[in-house]
C-alpha cells in the first residue's frame, strides 16, 4: 500500500467566507468525492473541515517557496527557562527555540 500524498492549497479568494478563510493561507485538502463536482475540503480559520468551492485556492505542488510566521508568546518563566537551558548547552536562545519548533510543532517539511 502506497502512502497518501499530502496536499495543500492556496487561499486566493475568500469572498463570502471572511469568517473561514484567510487570502494567502496555506490549507490542507482533506480527499473528498465532491472535488468531481468542483469542490475541495479543508480545515478553514474555524477548525472545522468544510467544502469550498475550488475557484478559491491554487493547487500547491510545492511548498519550498511558501513562508510561513508562527507566533510563539513566552512567559517570563518559559524565558528564563529557555535561557537557563540554552547557557547550559552552549547555544543561543534562538536555536534552542528553534530546536523546540521542531520538537513540538508539526510544520509542513520545506524538503
Amino acid at each position: 500500500m502506497s502512502p497518501v500524498k499530502v496536499r495543500y492549497v492556496l487561499c486566493e479568494n475568500h469572498a463570502g467566507y471572511a469568517a473561514s478563510l484567510t487570502p494567502q493561507r496555506v490549507y490542507e485538502v482533506i480527499p473528498d468525492p465532491a472535488e468531481a463536482n468542483g469542490m475541495v475540503r479543508v480545515i478553514d480559520d474555524t477548525g472545522e473541515d468544510y467544502l469550498f468551492e475550488a475557484d478559491l485556492f491554487r493547487e500547491l505542488d510545492d511548498l519550498t517557496g511558501v513562508a510561513t510566521e508562527v507566533t510563539v508568546g513566552l512567559t517570563w518563566p518559559m524565558k528564563t527557562a529557555i535561557h537557563r537551558i540554552a547557557s547550559q548547552r552552549g547555544i543561543s536562545m534562538s536555536a534552542r527555540i528553534r530546536e523546540w519548533n521542531d520538537e513540538h510543532l508539526d510544520l509542513p517539511s520545506s524538503a
